[in-house]
Order: structure tokens, then C-alpha cells, then sequence
């Protein structure tokens, strides 16, 4: 078994232990460093839009395809309401940034090494995505990526936009 493989195995069944983030469930906030940039990000700087948190690694072949899609998917929206946070697991971080730059994205990149924020999300799979009403409420949750998964997403998410923050 390789390396990458045995890690991979490792983290989801560390992340396994605590309990999956359903949708209707607050979103465990987080504070993360992004790849660009030294301050760190945190989730609640957020609130007030929608977001998508979406957990990737280099290792990761559909996040190949997710996360450049992805950059489409945030011009789709204002940056004044919709935000996208790509969390990335790989423990190397040279190894997240060789995979950034041969898949360049438009959005915030954030490192976490140590998996703590993907076990505070109980994540089962790779990649995950959740996305997070302005209120902080996970929406929707999914497991794995095909391209046409963005057509779901966007619907989601302008439906999210389309609600007042006070509706939540």
C-alpha cells in the first residue's frame, strides 16, 4: 500500500471517529492559514454569505477535475455573497503546492495538515463539499465529484443567495 494511500486511509478513519456534519447542522467554525498569505482565515470571517467548504488533496483524482471547476463556479456568483474555501490535507504542504500551481484556483486555498478541521467535519470521503448558508447552517453535503455535480451546486447556491440572511 503506498504512502498516500495509507495516510489517506489514516485521516478518514481518524475523521470516521467523530461524527459526520449533516445538513441542518451549525458548521464546526475553523481557523486555517491560507496557502497565500500568512494571516489566517477563519470560517465566521464568512458569515453573512454562502459558502462552500470543500475538502481536496493532491492525491485526490476527482479534486483534479472539482477544484479548477470551481473557479468557474465562484466568477458565477458576487464575491459580496458567495465564497469558496478549498481546504487542503496533504501533510507535505510542497505537495499541495505543486498540485495548486498545476491546478491554479481563484478562491481561498487553505492548508490543514493535521486533518483537524476534516475530523471536526466527520468527513467519509474525498473529496467533500459542504455548503453553508449565511447563518452558518450546513445546507447541503456531498461526497465525491463528477463535473455535472456543478449544475446542483449552482442551483443550491442561488437559492441560498435568493433567501435574506434573516430567513435562516
Amino acid at each position: 500500500m503506498s504512502l498516500r494511500i495509507a495516510l489517506a486511509a489514516a485521516l478518514l478513519a481518524a475523521a470516521g471517529a467523530a461524527s459526520a456534519v449533516e445538513p441542518g447542522a451549525t458548521a464546526p467554525d475553523f481557523s486555517l492559514t491560507p496557502f497565500a498569505g500568512t494571516h489566517s482565515v477563519s470560517l465566521a470571517d464568512y458569515r453573512g454569505k454562502v459558502v462552500l467548504v470543500d475538502f481536496w488533496a493532491s492525491w485526490c483524482s476527482p479534486c483534479r477535475q472539482s477544484l479548477p471547476l470551481y473557479n468557474g463556479l465562484q466568477a458565477d456568483f458576487p464575491v459580496s455573497e458567495f465564497a469558496i474555501l478549498a481546504v487542503g490535507l496533504d501533510e507535505n504542504s510542497d505537495d499541495a503546492r505543486a498540485f495548486l500551481r498545476e491546478h491554479p484556483v481563484k478562491y481561498t486555498a487553505l492548508q490543514d495538515p493535521r486533518g483537524d478541521v476534516a475530523q471536526a467535519f466527520g468527513l467519509k470521503g474525498m473529496p467533500s463539499s459542504y455548503l453553508i448558508d449565511r447563518a452558518g447552517i450546513v445546507r447541503y453535503r456531498h461526497i465525491g465529484f463528477e463535473p455535472e455535480d456543478i449544475n446542483a451546486l449552482k442551483r443550491e447556491i442561488t437559492a441560498l443567495i435568493a433567501k435574506p440572511a434573516a430567513a435562516h
